[in-house]
């Protein structure tokens, strides 16, 4: 059930507004797995660190990896907006099938669902 409710140029800008998002949360996720300390080059090399050194790293390590979980999952978000556009049902709520409000879509563009 499709009703187009968004303009063309609404709908234009969304798309490019969510591919220029998923460029920037690849870079980010790109840089983040760039600043893992368990991928440090040499890192096998001297595996009598300190204790503090070792507790420093698992936290940087387990800090990144929220950062990348949070933006992986922000990015497949961004992706499964992308994919409407290819379906035609971009600012149709994927739940209801009724339309997204365009406010929402405006500020959360990569919505796939209304609030109610």
């Amino acid at each position: 059930m499709h009703v187009r409710h968004l303009s063309e140029e609404f709908i234009k800008q969304s798309k490019e507004t969510l591919l220029k998002k998923q460029e920037e949360l690849t870079k980010e996720i790109n840089n983040l797995h760039q600043r893992d300390p368990y991928l440090r080059e040499g890192r096998d090399d001297e595996n009598s660190e300190a204790v503090e050194e070792a507790i420093s790293e698992d936290l940087q390590k387990e800090i990144i990896d929220a950062q990348i979980k949070t933006l992986n999952e922000s990015l497949d978000q961004v992706e499964k907006a992308l994919a409407k556009f290819d379906e035609d049902t971009y600012g149709i709520c994927e739940k209801t099938g009724k339309p997204i409000d365009i406010a929402r879509l405006r500020a959360y563009p990569e919505a796939t669902t209304i609030v109610e």
